[in-house]
C-alpha cells in the first residue's frame, strides 16, 4: 500500500477540491463518521489569518510579503488532502458494494 503524502501534488488539486463537497455531505448526512476536527478548525483558523489585516509578514514587502499567506494556504491543502484521502479510501468499497445491489 501507498502511504499517504502530507503535501497534494499539483495534479491531485482538481480531485481534491472535487471530492470535497461529497465527503462534507456524507458528514452531516452522518455515513462518513471520521470527522476531521483538525481540518475543519485548521481551515477555519486560517481563514481568520487571511482575512485579518495583521500578518506575520506585511504584504507591503514586495515578494515575501505573501509567504505567510501561502504557507498558511499551503497548510490547509495539506491537511484536507490528508482527509480527503481517507475519505476516499473509505468510499471506494462503498461504491462497489452500491453497485451490486442497483
Amino acid at each position: 500500500m501507498k502511504p499517504f503524502s502530507l503535501m497534494p501534488k499539483l495534479g491531485e488539486i482538481p480531485t481534491l477540491l472535487s471530492s470535497t463537497p461529497p465527503m462534507l455531505r456524507d458528514i452531516l448526512r452522518r455515513k462518513y463518521k471520521r470527522i476531521p476536527y483538525g481540518t475543519v478548525a485548521g481551515g477555519f483558523l486560517g481563514l481568520l489569518y487571511l482575512l485579518n489585516p495583521l500578518d506575520l509578514i506585511p504584504e507591503a514587502l514586495p515578494v515575501i510579503g505573501i509567504v505567510d499567506d501561502t504557507l498558511v494556504v499551503g497548510l490547509f491543502l495539506a491537511l484536507l488532502s490528508r482527509d480527503v484521502k481517507k475519505y476516499l479510501h473509505w468510499k471506494s468499497p462503498h461504491d462497489t458494494t452500491q453497485s451490486k445491489k442497483n
